[in-house]
């Protein structure tokens, strides 16, 4: 393989390359990537069969889809050769035609992050609080485990809704007549406190008496399919059926024994309560130190004014990840935005503000690893697959080298390194 940079438009965050393949060299790619696309096609496939068995399925698109793929192919080797700094996925420009005994050439832009470096490389002072799991937490979860598994009584004692109050509602919601199921409930137990639903609608829930119901219409604001954010008028009826409590009986021996799992005296149960307290809450603590000590090497990093495209990027990765998350939990956005009291576009605010985080943390990391001299090696990158895929390591290792994009795993994998050095030498602080 061949290649050179096009020195007439490469600027310190950008570089064309210009590839050339021999027509051996693209002859075998080429090869590997039929043999690929038949395993992700489920197509019976044998060497050298060369494009027939993927005619019908992919039609005139194949070549230019395998063209595509080997030019991002050439891409990842040159990045991985050069030691590059690739910042966004590389655009290929232009491809030559794949053709039967002809070389292949493509012409790539490259996005580079830029490489600047920190005012000071010593270690980052944190000024958080040593971690400790207290009685008072453990004392805390048990309870909840506990009201969990009771049961609920009619509460004689509440006259009408509160914040705190247990309430039995039935709600529906209607939008130009058609029901709004995330606004839609029957006999639903549910506290204003938990922000389940819409201000609109806790508002009219407040200072309801058992047996009343209430018609009325609010407004919520939501995007349109150009994304701006448009007025929607939503029509409810909202019925109060009655208040109840938690009968939550008597912590004994006897009650642990039947009722919770694993454990048979109360002192047991508080064991096992400790133990994932503390296992739940080392996690999170780790993540806030962790997070805590990228921010303060970002702050080391002198302002940069990136171009929006960097800024974009970052936040699709986060927009996947948030909405991957989302549907693991079984939540629509709509959902999640009434529960986090927020709008779309204040949502969408808050993704750009941390993509730039992420960028500056990332960059942040990457002069810490050039100033430590820091190499990634066969383990950190078998680490890095093992996070990201750990039950298809080696799956995982030929998709992205399929797909031309195993810098990405280097850089994860380098990042990942200069990360745990920081966390190493990072100095904690005592907090007053």
């Amino acid at each position: 393989m061949e290649h050179q940079i096009n020195d007439s438009i490469a600027t310190p965050l950008q570089k064309q390359l210009e590839v050339t393949l021999s027509a051996e060299e693209a002859a075998a790619k080429v090869e590997e990537i039929y043999a690929f696309l038949a395993v992700q096609a489920g197509i019976d496939y044998i060497a050298d069969q060369g494009a027939k068995p993927f005619e019908q399925r992919y039609g005139d698109d194949l070549k230019e889809k395998v063209a595509q793929c080997l030019a991002n192919q050439c891409a990842d080797d040159v990045i991985l050769a050069e030691g590059l700094p690739a910042a966004l996925e590389p655009v290929v420009q232009s491809t030559s035609e794949i053709a039967e005994g002809q070389p292949f050439s493509c012409t790539i832009l490259l996005y580079l992050n830029p490489q600047e470096e920190l005012s000071s490389y010593d270690p980052v002072p944190l000024a958080i609080p040593p971690f400790e799991v207290t009685d008072e937490q453990v004392e805390r979860n048990m309870q909840a485990v506990v009201e969990k598994r009771s049961s609920f009584v009619d509460d004689e004692e509440a006259a009408c809704a509160d914040d705190d109050t247990a309430c039995v509602i039935s709600l529906s919601t209607t939008k130009a007549g058609m029901p709004v199921e995330p606004l839609c409930a029957d006999g639903l137990i549910c506290r204003i406190s938990d922000g389940r639903f819409p201000d609109q609608i806790n508002e009219q829930l407040r200072g309801m008496e058992p047996g009343q119901t209430k018609t009325f219409s609010f407004v919520i604001t939501s995007k349109n399919f150009l994304g701006m954010d448009v007025p929607e008028t939503m029509d409810a009826e909202l019925t109060l059926h009655k208040m109840v409590r938690r009968d939550v009986p008597e912590v004994t021996d006897a009650w642990v024994h039947e009722n919770i799992p694993g454990a048979s005296t109360v002192e047991g149960f508080r064991a096992m309560i400790r133990d994932n307290v503390t296992m739940r809450g080392r996690a999170d603590y780790d993540k806030l130190r962790s997070e805590a000590a990228l921010d303060a090497l970002a702050q080391r990093l002198p302002e940069m004014d990136l171009p929006e495209v960097y800024t974009e990027y970052a936040r699709a990765g986060l927009l996947q990840n948030f909405s991957t998350a989302l549907s693991r939990q079984g939540m629509s956005q709509e959902e999640f935005y009434n529960a986090q009291g927020v709008t779309s576009t204040q949502f969408m605010i808050q993704m750009s503000n941390r993509a730039r985080d992420v960028l500056r943390q990332g960059i942040a990391l990457d002069a810490l690893a050039r100033h430590e001299g820091m190499q990634v090696t066969e383990e950190d990158l078998e680490t890095s697959l093992k996070a990201m895929a750990p039950s298809g390591v080696d799956e995982a290792r030929k998709m992205l080298m399929m797909n031309g994009r195993l810098y990405q795993l280097h850089e994860m994998a380098l990042r990942a390194k200069a990360r745990a050095y920081l966390l190493d030498h990072a100095e904690t602080e005592p907090v007053e």
